[in-house]
């Protein structure tokens, strides 16, 4: 059984939610080839996809400072 490491970072809603907004995204971009929308969003799929990068890499840059921290 492996025991959780209180110093040990994880953000794993940071990546559920970008994977959230990235299906968003898609979902929003096949509307919009049908000419039609998500009626709650007021935002081009690209903004949205842009927001999931961004959390993602937010993780990332999270991750690598942990990693680093680690290892000094």
């Amino acid at each position: 059984m492996s025991e959780k490491n209180p110093q040990v970072f994880t953000a794993p809603w940071l990546l559920g939610t970008a994977f959230m907004l990235f299906g968003l995204a898609i979902i929003e971009k096949v509307l919009n080839l049908v000419d039609m929308s998500i009626p709650v969003l007021d935002v081009f799929p690209r903004q949205i996809l842009d927001w999931a990068v961004t959390l993602l890499i937010l993780d990332i840059a999270l991750t690598l400072r942990q990693m680093l921290d680690r290892t000094v």
